[in-house]
């Protein structure tokens, strides 16, 4: 499934809120709650192009590569921020996490998503 990876990373960000939770500071929450919400839009975004994407290999036709090499930036600044928060380095996931934001509404407008 294409949607494998995200799955997993928005399952590793609900493990987060288990009794550990209690003791986040707020850098933290705010940073996992921008990750989640980060995640979700880029997986109905990428529904939404796998969407267009079928309906164009009906006509013989294909995305351009370009949305292609953004959605690979994307995850990569997903799992980029995804690793700092892990490592507990929640301004550089914010950094990370700002970028996709960035590059969201880059392949948000191209597809006409939001």
């Amino acid at each position: 499934m294409k949607y494998l990876w995200l799955a997993c990373l928005m399952a590793g960000a609900l493990l987060c809120g288990t009794p550990a939770a209690a003791q986040e500071t707020p850098a933290q929450r705010e940073a996992r709650h921008h990750f989640d919400l980060a995640a979700i839009r880029a997986a109905a975004n990428f529904r939404s192009a796998a969407s267009i994407d079928a309906r164009l290999q009906k006509d013989g036709q294909v995305l351009h590569p370009q949305l292609t090499a953004l959605r690979m930036r994307i995850e990569a600044a997903l799992s980029e921020a995804r690793f700092e928060m892990d490592q507990h380095d929640y301004p550089e996931a914010e950094d990370a996490l700002t970028r996709a934001d960035a590059l969201l509404d880059r392949f948000a407008r191209q597809i006409g998503g939001y």
